[in-house]
């Protein structure tokens, strides 16, 4: 029974966490550089849907600019932001330790960290959707402008723009929402396994650790996406068969491992010295 009251009380510290951090001037700039970044992106694909001149689907800019190395990887300096402060050490945090334990607290703060992947994604995924209801269309079907990306037919126009879409078979495979559900899920997970990280090396190592990790982490992901086809985009695992599911359960699984070694962890380590 003890066990069950310890869920609500994880939940207050994480709602406690975001009503204190939403309010930061870091993490209000974290969104506000997350923002900036799409809306460069978004600035892209769009100029390209007009020099074709035929609209598009509401939800393929999303699709289309996480499919994007460079703009993609962007988006996480944002978050980074946002969450860089961990373990978010507070004037109350000594207080919730007493009133709630070690392990509660470290739960709420895990759940604070995924919280704010997701609505950092969110905020992502919507505004794309939101820029291109004005010149958009809405449906289930792909539009002309994307499939010419996609099968590398758009020539020129996608050069001008520095555009590329090698989504031809998630085309086949998936309706525009069924694509936008998945991109969104991969974009969370990586953001998710990336704040636990910075979460457990902070809490664990304490320092720079954390960030320098993260750092690793995502640089090395980058040149993996380029020597070894290791990609971040679901565009690329999308066969019909399934595969495209590897990538969040192998996330998921990580992120388990990480939280596993924070719960062990959290009794021994010197939160003060975080």
């Amino acid at each position: 029974m003890r066990k069950v009251k310890r869920i609500p009380m994880a939940v207050r510290i994480t709602f406690g966490t975001l009503r204190q951090e939403m309010g930061s001037l870091r993490v209000i700039m974290g969104y506000l550089l997350g923002m900036t970044f799409l809306a460069l992106a978004l600035n892209d694909f769009f100029g390209y849907a007009m020099d074709i001149k035929e609209p598009v689907n509401i939800f393929e800019a999303f699709i289309v600019m996480e499919n994007q190395g460079i703009a993609g990887r962007f988006w996480v300096l944002g978050y980074l932001l946002i969450i860089a402060d961990a373990p978010f050490i507070r004037r109350n945090t000594y207080m919730l330790l007493y009133r709630s334990g070690r392990r509660v607290w470290n739960m709420g703060m895990l759940l604070y960290v995924l919280t704010q992947a997701f609505a950092y994604s969110g905020c992502l995924a919507v505004g794309s959707v939101a820029a291109g209801i004005p010149c958009g269309l809405f449906g289930r079907h792909w539009s002309s402008p994307v499939y010419l990306l996609a099968v590398n037919a758009s020539g020129a126009i996608a050069e001008k723009y520095s555009l590329f879409f090698e989504g031809a078979a998630m085309m086949k495979h998936m309706t525009v929402l069924q694509a936008f559900g998945i991109t969104f899920l991969y974009l969370f997970c990586y953001f998710a396994f990336l704040g636990v990280l910075l979460y457990v090396c902070n809490i664990v190592f304490g320092g720079f650790w954390g960030l320098t990790a993260v750092a690793a982490v995502h640089l090395g992901g980058a040149v993996l996406s380029f020597t070894a086809g290791l990609h971040q985009s679901p565009v690329y695992y999308v066969d019909g068969s399934g595969s495209q599911w590897r990538y969040p359960g192998m996330m998921c699984g990580f992120i388990f491992v990480m939280v596993l070694v924070s719960l062990a962890a959290i009794e021994r380590v010197d939160i003060q010295a975080r």
